[in-house]
């Protein structure tokens, strides 16, 4: 069996095979001698027998089942008919119905017969369009008094033609009272022509004609059964063959037709279907054939036992070396890197782990989207492995990597971890960008008889890549004792947040938007505050990097964007709120803010959400489906800290905003310098020729609210109005409270 070390060695690269032929490689002879001694003579023939007796059975249930499945054929096909003959007398008896029950009839028949009427009314319909052979009108004392045989009038008498089933058929009409439906049908032979029949009184349907004294006329239709009306019957029932019999009944099978009266002594005989014989026919060999082939399988498989644990072995050192590598990169995953420090930690080596994060990842994959993140990931790995090929290297999960080197190495931490450094000093392509990455390392060396398990290694390991990531990036440091405080916070701050967001304990100040001209406060700006119960004020800098590491980001935005929808609701002012990257890219994102809504009742057109410009523009077609579904809602989009990126009068067009956000960049220095007041007033004019609102933000002082009204802003935003405010400030200014605390002076900026 192949060793844990042996399936995931990273120099390989593959699973493990063992030397030697493959099993089934060609040019390998077959051990005859080995076959004896796994199947003995005295198993073989009850082998065999076995074998046999299966088989038989098989066979002995095809024969079976497809005789069964002959005979319900044959009675499905019995029943068919039986049900077709029935229906063709009730059709008969449907089409005559309408014309015997008829007041127009009574008129036109029972009264006085008008021919011309009959065969306008009647044989035009019942004779020409339904295709009735006859159809005759009998009176009182059943004299044929009309008479139409294939849409043409004739002298025919109807109980000559139509045979002494019909005259007996007549009789049992005459004994139904008018009232009701007085209506019979059936079959009536007559010599060697039989024929389906309806015969009926004809009665008044309304009150508005009454029947004279005396026995009442009858109006009968009957079709003859000749070849056309058995091949209508066969099509409909899907029978072959089908044939009228007289006077003598024909071999099985066969049905007789039914008759109320006499004995027709005609019946109707058909070639039965019998897909179970097909079946049987085309199965029979082929299962013969399969037995046979069975038969060899057999052997074939007994001969092959031998190799069945060979490649069962094969089998598990591949899967388990899918279960410890990493499908993207084709590295050793974090159960692989964890196997390899506990088994050095349980054979009391010495352990050096460089733990490492890709420093620019996150934003680069959320710019640039999900498939050029693999290929950085990729390329992330091939370099790490290239730089330190001596070393076990592993993807950790997600941007991060971890390299091991287990006992002494004459390479020191410092030297390898520049390793890696300098091999990410070159950009990185996605194919249509370049990306500039950089990478975070904590190193952390295990002495051979130290008391830390792989745990424990581990934890130092990020502690100190943490403290690299403070550090600046782009670095590395040395795990000491004191960085456990540090990671330890980092880890606590991510639990409290998390409760925090579910606690509702995140606070929402509001900062005042003016209009330009009139200065009265027309929007608030929401922004979250965390104020944590041990380290007091958090900087949004600080938890909401930690909410998109960790996951939390949509919760929160969701949690921030409910409670200002909440608060501002009753106010007469809009409300812009912050998109972060993170959540601009979650799919879930339309839905969530739809929920907000719908849950506060708050009006989508009095909502604006502000974008950062260089999260949308490297991927503007994606964005612009984004932006799309949010106009949707009826929600306006601002695009924030304009001037501060790099957008394009295209790129504006293209994604379609609703405000421009002029950076404070270019708002600070309009006081000072005519240049910095002439470029604020090209983008206002930018913004108005792109028929989109301007905000300027940042402003401060009285003379740069001015200039910036005077260059166009039609909105501005900074201390000069107010600060970021509770709630009850922001409503006590709004309603003019004198006794509020100024807007300037409201609430320190944090």
């Amino acid at each position: 069996m192949a060793t844990v070390n042996q399936v995931y060695d990273q120099t390989a690269g593959k699973p493990p095979v063992r030397q030697g032929r493959m099993p089934g490689s060609k040019g390998r002879k077959f051990d005859w001698r080995g076959l004896r001694r796994h199947v003995p003579a005295q198993y073989l023939w009850p082998i065999l027998m076995l074998l046999g007796i299966c088989f038989g059975c098989i066979v002995g249930v095809l024969v079976i089942s497809t005789s069964s499945q002959d005979r319900l054929q044959l009675a499905r096909e019995r029943q068919g008919l039986a049900t077709a003959l029935d229906t063709a007398v009730a059709l008969t008896i449907r089409d005559l119905q309408d014309y015997a029950k008829w007041d127009e009839a009574v008129r036109h028949i029972a009264r006085d017969l008008d021919p011309a009427w009959m065969a306008d009314n009647v044989v035009a319909y019942l004779g020409e369009t339904q295709g009735y052979t006859y159809i005759f009108t009998l009176d009182g004392a059943d004299r044929t008094v009309f008479a139409s045989q294939k849409g043409k009038t004739v002298r025919l008498d109807a109980r000559r033609v139509l045979g002494q089933g019909f005259s007996k058929g007549v009789a049992r009409v005459r004994t139904m009272t008018p009232t009701g439906a007085p209506i019979i049908g059936g079959y009536s032979r007559a010599g060697d022509d039989l024929y389906v029949y309806s015969v009926a009184q004809i009665v008044p349907l309304t009150d508005k004609v009454r029947l004279g004294k005396g026995p009442v006329s009858l109006l009968v239709v009957a079709q003859r059964i000749d070849g056309a009306f058995l091949a209508r019957m066969a099509a409909d029932e899907s029978l072959q063959g089908l044939r009228l019999h007289l006077d003598r009944p024909p071999p099985a099978p066969r049905i007789e037709l039914p008759s109320d009266n006499a004995p027709l002594d005609a019946w109707l005989s058909w070639h039965p279907a019998q897909p179970g014989t097909a079946l049987r026919r085309d199965a029979l060999p082929a299962t013969l054939a399969v037995a046979l082939l069975t038969i060899i399988a057999a052997g074939i498989v007994v001969k092959r036992g031998a190799r069945t644990v060979e490649a069962l072995q094969v089998s598990e050192a591949r899967a388990r070396y899918q279960a410890l590598h990493d499908a993207l990169t084709g590295l050793p995953n974090r159960r692989a890197l964890m196997e390899r420090i506990s088994q050095a930690v349980a054979a009391m080596e010495p352990v050096r782990l460089l733990y490492m994060d890709l420093d620019g990842f996150k934003d680069a994959n959320d710019l640039y989207g999900h498939g050029a993140g693999d290929k950085l990931l990729r390329q992330a790995a091939q370099r790490i492995t290239a730089a330190l090929p001596y070393a076990f290297a592993a993807r950790a999960g997600g941007d991060e990597f971890a390299v091991l080197v287990r006992g002494n190495h004459a390479q020191g931490q410092a030297h390898m971890a520049e390793a890696v450094i300098d091999a990410f000093a070159t950009p990185f392509s996605t194919g249509d960008f370049w990306v500039d990455l950089g990478v975070s390392i904590g190193c952390v060396d295990r002495p051979a008889h130290s008391m830390d398990d792989e745990d424990d290694i581990m934890r130092h390991a990020d502690a100190a890549m943490y403290a690299a990531k403070a550090d600046g990036k782009r670095c590395w440091r040395s795990y000491r004792p004191e960085m456990d405080a540090h990671h330890h916070v980092r880890v606590e701050l991510e639990a409290d947040l998390r409760e925090a967001i579910e606690g509702n304990a995140i606070d929402v100040v509001y900062q005042p938007i003016v209009d330009a001209h009139s200065r009265a406060i027309v929007a608030v700006e929401a922004l979250a505050r965390w104020r944590h119960m041990r380290h007091g004020d958090v900087p949004p800098d600080v938890f909401i990097p930690l909410a998109e590491r960790s996951g939390l980001i949509s919760a929160l935005g969701q949690a921030v964007l409910q409670r200002a929808c909440r608060d501002v609701l009753p106010l007469p002012v809009s409300l812009a709120v912050n998109l972060s990257p993170a959540q601009f890219w979650d799919s879930r994102l339309g839905a969530e803010i739809s929920e907000a809504l719908d849950q506060t009742g708050f009006p989508a057109e009095r909502l604006e959400l502000e974008i950062t410009e260089q999260f949308l523009l490297r991927r503007p077609e994606a964005a612009a489906d984004i932006l799309r579904e949010l106009r949707l809602l009826g929600i306006s989009i601002a695009l924030d800290d304009f001037g501060a990126g790099y957008a394009s009068i295209g790129y504006l067009r293209q994604l379609s905003f609703d405000r421009l956000k002029i950076d404070k960049q270019f708002i600070a220095p309009i006081s000072e310098r005519g240049s910095a007041a002439e470029l604020v007033g090209v983008i206002a004019a930018l913004g108005r020729l792109l028929e989109l609102e301007v905000t300027a933000e940042g402003v401060e002082t009285p003379l740069q609210a001015e200039l910036a009204c005077r260059a166009g802003c039609s909105q501005l935003q900074g201390w000069h109005f107010g600060r970021p405010m509770p709630i009850e400030i922001l409503c006590a200014n709004l309603a003019g409270d004198d006794a509020a605390t100024p807007l300037a002076a409201a609430v320190p900026a944090t």
